[in-house]
């Protein structure tokens, strides 16, 4: 599970220091840990970094990203050994000094040091780290050399703004299954592009477009096309202003651009899902931060002018590795690694590419090709199936730019409906893979979604929005009409995790997250008409048992509770304290986590996942454990029970799904996403199993006997 380390480092300066605070949290999830601190004064920093830039910028590199002026002579003579000389012992004044700085003795400090180690043990799992601050000097520094990251192999820094917000996509956004990169290419007597370009084209499966460098209005027009794009792209000479504010970047020798007059062109690409720019060229923090004004997603640049020669191996390199698969911050740590024969050459180059976040988006993940499998499974009579079933993946769905949250089948099997951390529903052809309609109107994460048995959909969200939306679905006529929306009348109610239909539909089931409670509501009198509390922590799930109609919900305090809805009554408790003080005992102690719920469809077999990694199967006659399933190494997410009740799939942290044959106890198949699987569902036959991943992509597996496999 990646993990993020968040440093904010408020007003200040070097000579009287700045104040810190550390806060840990997993990605979309709740925070950790938080601790506040003090970097002390330092007054030899910014000198240590302007003679070490001054060092790097005197060696006579080939061809440099810079702007030059008009009849400035060109040096090309090699770098002699006496520049090298003193931009090596530069750049490690710089970086002992950076070091020292950050070992400080302070007890401000060294309580962030505790605070990050406690909560990041683990030296193989992925972290981003998060500069958040204002000061041009930080944003320069090199925080990748700061001694608590040395044993993570896995961590990568990002620039972070004061102020940020996330990007609603415009209604007419179109889905995209391939990475689409507009590449502006400049032109110069000083400059080379021609390897970016083999570079990025390259990249298979993509669609590129180079906008015609003599024609500079080809960009304001690109930039508006109504297919959107994922990628910007420039190589090029830029520069930025003395504070760092502002940037400029150049077509030609004489034709310039800035951030601020392509605003409204850059404002339609990101609401059309543009996801990344790169500016594989000099001094790029002012357009960083003219473009973190914009709330883009994510930005590379270059700190400081680069040696041309570098920015190429730079962008080879990580494009390479983002392209096959490798989330975009570790793309970007292994690339720089990759390159440290370039030291010798240009100390403390791999210090000059640097990513910046808006954290209120979830990092560009490069879509993979969906395996090509036929659609239609072959119809078997018993007596010829002598061989076990094999799950295949045969396509992939993407569209949504965050993570997808949760996932359900419509009951005659025809229809997908996912719901994203990006405020969105979408619905898709289940038969043909293929994206139908989005559906927009919450302004929080669509954190459930659920058919009715007559095919009505059912959304809930979380904060700020918290409420319930009913959606009639014409199937036939791709037309959706938005029924009814379901809201409570206090601030509580605003954070839903889980919606849950009972069997004749009349009503729904909501657990939510302030106030612990599970909420039951009269559909047709769009109205609450009980509210149960027992739960000490958020509810993460809700289901309505088949059969006698109770209500089984989880929480984040480690208890799975049954209830009887009519009475408002907490029948039973399965885990977790119980008696007088179970509620201050489950406050308290947090260990065990219970994440998500499925029922057999004959209400038999009870399956839970938590943070304890397994996955714990109960019978429902006598309420006790009938089974413990051991086979993931981080928190199950999902768990989902097949209609005939004999298999279960379960989806995890680890980025792994399992299939368990519940008869034996034993793994049948491992599948899996390149991120956290956050929901699964099967299909009403059995052979389809939907899979939402917050690598934004849902998966179809559908279920083959092997001596029939497709080739």
């Amino acid at each position: 599970m990646t993990k993020l380390a968040i440093f904010t480092i408020g007003d200040g300066d070097f000579n009287t220091g700045f104040p810190m605070v550390l806060a840990i949290r997993e990605e979309g999830g709740n925070p950790l840990s938080e601790a506040m601190g003090h970097l002390p004064p330092s007054p030899l920093i910014s000198g240590c970094y302007q003679s070490w830039r001054c060092n790097l910028n005197s060696i006579k590199f080939g061809e440099r990203r810079i702007k030059t002026s008009p009849g400035t002579p060109k040096n090309t003579v090699s770098p002699t050994e006496e520049p090298l000389k003193k931009c090596k012992e530069s750049k490690d004044d710089l970086k002992q000094s950076f070091k020292d700085w950050l070992k400080s003795e302070s007890r401000a400090l060294q309580k962030v040091r505790e605070t990050f180690f406690k909560h990041l043990p683990d030296d193989f799992e992925e972290i981003r780290v998060f500069i958040q601050t204002s000061d041009p000097w930080l944003k320069k520094l090199p925080w990748n050399e700061w001694d608590i990251f040395e044993g993570y192999a896995k961590a990568e820094i990002a620039l972070v703004p004061p102020e940020y917000r996330r990007i609603n996509l415009a209604p007419d956004a179109i889905a995209r299954e391939k990475v689409r990169i507009l590449g502006i290419l400049g032109i110069g007597k000083d400059i080379n592009t021609e390897e970016e370009k083999k570079e990025l084209n390259k990249l298979v499966d993509t669609e590129i477009k180079f906008i015609n460098p003599h024609q500079p209005e080809e960009l304001y027009d690109n930039l508006q096309d109504e297919m959107g794009w994922d990628i910007l792209f420039f190589a090029g000479h830029s520069s930025s202003s003395p504070t760092g504010e502002t940037g400029r970047f150049f077509i030609t020798d004489d034709y310039g651009l800035t951030i601020s007059g392509l605003k409204k062109s850059l404002q339609k690409a990101l609401n059309r899902g543009l996801q990344l720019a790169i500016f594989n060229s000099c001094d790029g923090l002012g357009l960083a931060t003219e473009l973190a004004g914009l709330n883009i997603p994510q930005v590379i640049v270059m700190r400081e002018p680069v040696p041309g020669d570098y920015a190429v191996a730079f962008i080879k390199k990580f494009l390479q590795g983002f392209s096959q698969g490798k989330s975009l911050y570790v793309a970007m740590r292994d690339a720089k690694d990759s390159l440290e024969c370039w030291e010798c050459q240009y100390p403390g180059v791999s210090w000059l590419p640097i990513l910046c976040q808006n954290p209120a988006q979830t990092p560009l993940i490069w879509p993979q090709l969906p395996i090509k499998i036929p659609v239609t499974i072959p119809v078997l009579s018993p007596s010829v199936v002598t061989k076990q079933a094999s799950w295949q993946e045969v396509t992939t769905l993407t569209g949504h730019s965050s993570g997808v949250k949760s996932v359900a089948i419509s009951p005659d099997g025809r229809m997908i409906a996912s719901g994203s951390f990006d405020q969105t529903i979408k619905l898709w052809d289940l038969q043909k893979g293929e994206f139908k309609k989005p559906l927009k109107g919450h302004t929080g994460t669509v954190t459930s979604v659920q058919f009715r048995q007559d095919g009505v959909l059912a959304s809930g969200s979380f904060f700020p929005d918290g409420t319930i939306k009913l959606w009639e679905v014409d199937w036939e006529q791709n037309r959706v009409e938005l029924k009814t929306t379901l809201r409570g009348n206090d601030w509580v109610a605003l954070a839903i995790w889980s919606i849950a239909f009972n069997r004749d539909g009349k009503y729904i089931a909501s657990g939510h997250n302030v106030d612990s409670t599970i909420k039951v509501w009269d559909i047709e009198r769009e109205k609450i008409i009980a509210t149960l509390r027992g739960h000490v922590w958020a509810v993460s799930a809700v289901i309505f048992h088949p059969q006698d109609g109770s209500i089984v919900s989880s929480s984040f305090d480690g208890t799975i509770k049954i209830w009887n809805p009519e009475q408002e009554q907490l029948s039973h408790t399965l885990v977790g304290p119980s008696g007088w003080l179970s509620p201050a005992q489950a406050w308290l102690s947090r260990d065990v986590e219970v994440y998500s719920l499925a029922i057999s469809s004959d209400g038999e077999i009870l399956a839970s996942g938590g943070t304890e990694d397994v996955i714990k199967i109960w019978r429902w006659r006598d309420r006790q454990l009938q089974q413990t399933l051991k086979g993931h190494s981080d928190t199950v997410q999902a768990v989902a029970i097949a209609p005939d009740g004999k298999t279960l799939a379960s989806g995890s942290r680890d980025h792994t799904i399992r299939i368990w044959d519940l008869t034996t106890g034993k793994t049948l198949q491992t599948l899996g996403h390149s991120d956290t699987v956050n929901s699964l569902a099967f299909s009403p036959d059995g052979q389809t199993l939907i899979s939402g991943s917050q690598d934004k992509t849902i998966k179809i597996w559908r279920q083959f006997q092997d001596e029939f496999l497709p080739l």
